[in-house]
């Protein structure tokens, strides 16, 4: 028995049932869309995420600038991490939440050596000067390399960046370097960054087993 087939279209809306003819896919129905609104606790997460983006962006920019290829596919969302799990725990955002990480995992600054980092407020000057105290691994020459990032209470105004570096010498395997910053505003944050980069004749190795980049802050 042959079958019928309809011939009566239907169009536009019936009920919540929307009748539609497409060159893509021909007559076809669809329910009606619906719209909702969010919800307060949604609005806050995602007014959360954006502040959290734009504090680890300062950061990020500064960070690749100051070691540029060094940098793996973790990096970001491993900046933007620390600052939800402080939103999360209901935190005020900070750097401390910084402190020890590494750029890249693979790459720890532990392989090169011990570092700590000390504030210096005895110093005589109005400026910003830290000690490094730094243990090396290796006998080869170093440089060493810190960069300041620095933002306002909010971390979301950033000031000037600035770093320094120190050269040592192929077996000097332990001291001090001082690394005198310009003097932030009242109430700035500032989350220090250091890079070790190993030296041959005067020049970097260019190897990453000869470089890490670590987080601190000055104690």
């Amino acid at each position: 028995m042959a079958k019928a087939r309809s011939i009566i279209k239907l169009s536009g809306t019936i009920g919540d049932i929307t009748f539609v003819d497409s060159k893509a896919y021909g007559f076809h129905s669809r329910k009606k869309r619906e719209f909702w609104e969010k919800s307060d606790g949604m609005i806050a997460s995602s007014t959360n995420q954006s502040e959290a983006n734009l504090m680890a962006k300062i950061i990020f920019d500064a960070v690749n600038e100051f070691a540029p290829g060094f940098k793996n596919g973790e990096f970001w969302s491993r900046l933007v991490s620390v600052f939800r799990q402080q939103k999360k725990a209901g935190e005020n955002y900070n750097y401390a939440g910084f402190k020890g990480m590494e750029m890249r995992l693979d790459y720890p600054t532990s392989k090169q050596g011990r570092f700590l980092l000390f504030g210096n407020k005895n110093d005589g000057t109005k400026n910003d000067v830290v000690k490094l105290n730094y243990y090396l691994n290796h006998t080869t020459g170093y440089r060493l390399s810190i960069l300041r990032i620095a933002a306002d209470e909010t971390l979301l105004v950033p000031f000037s960046i600035e770093r320094l570096d120190a050269e040592i010498k192929g077996g000097e395997k332990s001291g001090d370097s001082i690394f005198e910053f310009t003097a932030l505003p009242e109430g700035a944050q500032a989350l220090f960054v250091l890079q070790c980069d190993q030296f041959n004749d005067g020049k970097s190795t260019g190897l990453l087993k000869g470089k890490s980049v670590v987080f601190l802050k000055a104690s």
